[in-house]
């Protein structure tokens, strides 16, 4: 019958101690490791030399995705299995852009029994002794299926079509990679700046105002809306998509989004349409902003709003609110439209402090904007930040009659 235990790093217990364990009696051993780093390898070294050295089979398969394992790790292992007929060292290719190597298996064939260790350890010193890790260990027999299923899903793994064999020129081309993430780490923090005290949002006015923002017919409007950004979609997949547009073209399409005089856009924000014919001789640089934010509409709204603000100071008369437009077309799921409107109202009725306007925010700001709207949509059981938006909007106009903003 098979035995079952928990694994932690816990004062009593950690994923070193257990693993170094399994090594002492170990015939055979399979290693996968999302992230591979010296402080983790140097644990178990002792005991990996001592079963190389006793010719066992060893076979370690690690990825490099956010290029988070370390070179130096790779060149020590591949030094070490260079002349062990019997062990392996593997390098995902990393080649599926929608796929993140991230497995943590440590599997030990001790005579005809097996032991299978699976959670969120990885080989770095934090994974296998300081960090909060959670791993589930099975002692089997290697003819139950669940050793042969594992075995199966290792062998996957390594396979020529999605690892590398690593040689000296494979830990080479993956050095450049490594020191190019190596500087963006550097920048990135592990905890976030401000503790959960640090922040006070206020929802009993912003509940108080959604029963008169839905007692107000807000249904028929929130349906107009969203079938007005679904045409504004439609029109910037016409500006991406028309190889050669023209320009008469061009301009009916910005005034349909925006509005012109006596017509209202497909878009919301007001004051778009007073910048709109300096727009018109951006042609070229509005079709590669567009561009951009319909090809990565999926990555971190940080990287796409710091992209954006880029591209559209290259635009006349264009600002922030046209990116974040543009995005929350795209993305009404993921990304908030931003200008003065919503950063009034989250001040005055939820308590929610930002940078007075678009301009001035910075991608991270932006995707922390994201996240509070996020935060509000759920609590209040909105749709999405377009209907967030018209929420706000409609709050912005009461506060105005109400004399309480400018």
């Amino acid at each position: 019958m098979d035995k079952v235990k928990i694994l932690s790093n816990s004062i009593n217990d950690n994923h070193k101690d257990y693993i170094l364990n399994c090594f002492e009696n170990a015939d055979e051993a399979w290693l996968a490791t999302a992230f591979l780093k010296s402080s983790g390898l140097n644990l178990l070294l002792p005991s990996i030399n001592k079963h190389l050295d006793t010719n066992k089979p060893l076979k370690i398969v690690t990825g490099q995705n956010f290029g988070l394992t370390e070179p130096k790790a790779l060149r020590e292992l591949h030094d070490l299995f260079e002349k062990k007929s019997k062990s392996c060292l593997y390098l995902d290719k990393a080649e599926d852009k929608q796929k993140v190597f991230h497995p943590k298996l440590f599997m030990f064939r001790i005579g005809d029994k097996g032991i299978i260790i699976s959670g969120s350890a990885n080989i770095t010193n934090g994974g296998l002794t300081g960090n909060e890790e959670f791993s589930i260990c099975i002692e089997t027999t290697i003819t139950n299926v669940e050793w042969k299923e594992a075995i199966s899903y290792f062998n996957q793994l390594v396979e020529p079509k999605k690892a590398d064999l690593v040689t000296l020129l494979i830990i080479n081309r993956y050095q450049q990679f490594y020191n190019e993430q190596k500087i963006i780490r550097g920048k990135q923090k592990s905890i976030p700046d401000k503790k959960t005290s640090d922040f006070n949002f206020d929802y009993k006015k912003l509940k108080a105002r959604l029963k008169v923002y839905r007692n107000a017919g807000y249904e028929e409007d929130l349906n107009l809306r969203s079938k007005n950004y679904n045409k504004a979609k439609l029109l910037l997949d016409e500006i991406v998509n028309t190889e050669k547009l023209p320009q008469r073209r061009f301009e009916e399409i910005i005034d349909d989004l925006v509005g012109k005089k006596g017509t209202a856009g497909l878009w919301r924000s007001g004051s778009l349409l007073r910048l709109r014919f300096d727009v018109y001789k951006g042609k070229k640089q509005f079709t590669a902003l567009v561009k951009f934010i319909k090809e990565n509409q999926t990555l971190p709204a940080s990287k796409v709003f710091n992209e954006g603000k880029k591209l559209v100071h290259e635009i006349s008369g264009a600002g922030m609110n046209y990116v974040t437009e543009i995005m929350m077309t795209y993305q009404s799921s993921r990304f908030a439209n931003l200008n003065s409107n919503p950063i009034k109202v989250l001040k005055e009725e939820a308590g929610v402090y930002y940078k007075s306007q678009s301009i001035f925010f910075n991608g991270d700001d932006y995707q922390e904007y994201c996240l509070v709207i996020t935060e509000i949509c759920n609590n209040l059981e909105l749709k999405n930040m377009l209907e967030a938006d018209s929420f706000f909007n409609d709050i912005y106009w009461r506060l105005k009659e109400e004399g309480k903003i400018k």
